[in-house]
């Protein structure tokens, strides 16, 4: 007995070793470059991004509600508002709509980079709007942020390449290397008019970029629990997107006299049932890259478990299942959106539908999800089929190691003062996947400190973070030289 105590312990003391040499040797993969202070942001700026709110540029759902109005306006403003970029760069108007343009480099042998964001926004819902502090597209600054319907998503981003790309034209700066900046018109709906339009044109003209820059990751102090200081998310790969609509159509009748099980209860319990089982959390590899990245920033216990996921993978599963975006990180994800049933209160309805989002984990492609759906309701009355073409699987992953990571990576560290920077998986979409065939440098940042309202009440940004986004795509403008 003493003996198997005795090697009890030892094995013990060898694991608790391994653990501990794991986590004290962790690579720090924090690279040390000096911030340079972010200018002054200009009153002329912060103007135009008032402006550029208050075009209702509104993708909605149903193609019946779109208005061109809007975005022939906001055309018209971006080019009264920026004329060195309409004298110097060629603009190319793909499906009357999207907007394309080419800086010329001087170097025709470097592949060039693209910059991407989009003008159009989502609707505000009807029965929000009094909830709304200030109009939605007013522009209002109050409180050090600029309020309104795409300050966050995606005119930010749009804005300040224009700021960033004026200035410099003032300053006579000439790339080297060419840079395309493609700003989509219908990206809040899938972007197959717009942004899947200029991937296919990009590829009968042979463009191959170094790097494609769209929105994505964000600046964060609140969103990483265990870390004090911000952390910029630079997203390397992205979540597939795939709509699903379950259809039960069961006889009705008089509400007086129903049968023990509607339609209405059908659709319910396969609903109930596929919330109740979840996909499998898997850690993909953007997501091992962002433990890689972040472990040795943290402190006791997370760095220990970060750095010995072989050990502690449940622990962490657990961890991240307490967050919705976390969650959402490590696994396919499916909610339901949309439910339709019932024409009036005292008729049972013959059909049921739902509608349910789901987005896909890398490795969990679209015809696997489906399948693994029908399994979990395990219910042939209830029909499940894709709910529109807009299906994209999930992103490959850029590696960390690319020039193109490595280069966001160095700007975002030249443009914010003592910041960390991390890998991780966009767990939205966004209109860069559709250009997987012109870059395998797919980068997503959003180069703003935590952002308020995505797609919600009182969208928001502070003004801090957009004089620090205009100095980021500066600087990485710049860095064409």
């Amino acid at each position: 007995m003493k003996k198997i105590i005795s090697i009890l312990l030892l094995l013990i003391l060898v694991l608790i070793g391994i653990i501990s040499f794991r986590t004290l040797t962790a690579t720090n993969y924090q690279r040390n470059i000096k911030a340079s202070p972010a200018p002054q942001l200009s009153d002329s700026a912060l103007l135009h991004f008032q402006q550029a709110i208050s075009y209702k540029t509104i993708s909605y759902a149903d193609a019946k509600d779109w208005d061109s109005v809007p975005f022939l306006h906001f055309r018209t403003f971006l080019e009264t508002t920026y004329p060195l970029v309409h004298q110097h760069l060629a603009r190319e108007i793909v499906n009357n709509y999207t907007l394309v343009y080419k800086w010329q480099g001087s170097d025709h042998a470097l592949a060039p980079y693209i910059l991407m964001a989009h003008q159009d926004v989502v609707p505000i819902e009807e029965d929000t709007k009094k909830q709304w502090t200030f109009e939605p597209f007013s522009g209002t600054i109050k409180d050090g942020y600029i309020w309104g319907r795409g300050t966050t998503d995606d005119k930010i981003n749009l804005i300040s390449i224009f700021e960033s790309a004026e200035k410099l034209l003032q300053q006579n700066f000439q790339p080297k290397r060419s840079i395309y900046f493609v700003f989509g018109h219908d990206e809040e709906i899938g972007g197959n008019h717009g942004a899947v339009r200029v991937a296919k044109l990009f590829k009968e003209r042979n463009i191959k970029a170094d790097l494609v820059l769209d929105e994505g990751g964000i600046l964060t102090k609140e969103k990483i629990p265990g870390l004090t200081k911000p952390v910029a998310l630079i997203g390397t790969a992205e979540k597939g997107y795939l709509t699903l609509k379950f259809s039960v159509n069961k006889k009705g009748g008089h509400s007086s006299q129903p049968e023990n099980e509607t339609a209405v209860d059908i659709l319910t319990k396969a609903l109930v049932t596929l919330r109740a089982n979840p996909f499998e959390p898997k850690f993909v590899e953007a997501s091992q890259d962002f433990m890689k990245y972040l472990g040795p920033e943290m402190k006791f216990p997370n760095n220990m478990a970060f750095a010995n996921l072989w050990l502690f993978r449940p622990l962490v599963v657990n961890k991240f299942e307490q967050q919705a975006a976390s969650n959402a990180m490590m696994r396919t994800t499916a909610v339901p959106t949309i439910i339709n049933a019932g024409i009036k209160d005292n008729v049972v309805p013959t059909l049921a539908t739902a509608i349910v989002n789901f987005r896909l984990l890398p490795g969990d492609s679209s015809t696997y999800i489906i399948k693994k759906v029908q399994e979990i309701i395990a219910d042939n009355r209830v029909i499940v089929q894709p709910y529109d073409e807009n299906i994209s699987e999930a992103s490959a992953t850029t590696p960390t190691t690319s020039a193109a990571f490595q280069l966001i990576d160095s700007v975002v560290r030249k443009s914010y003062d003592s910041i960390s920077t991390a890998p991780f998986l966009l767990i939205g979409a966004t209109d860069s996947r559709h250009f997987n065939q012109i870059s395998t440098n797919i980068i997503k940042f959003s180069p703003m400190l935590d952002p308020i309202g995505f797609h919600g009440i009182n969208e928001r940004v502070s003004i801090e973070s957009f004089r620090h986004a205009i100095w980021f795509y500066e600087q990485l403008l710049g860095s064409c030289k």
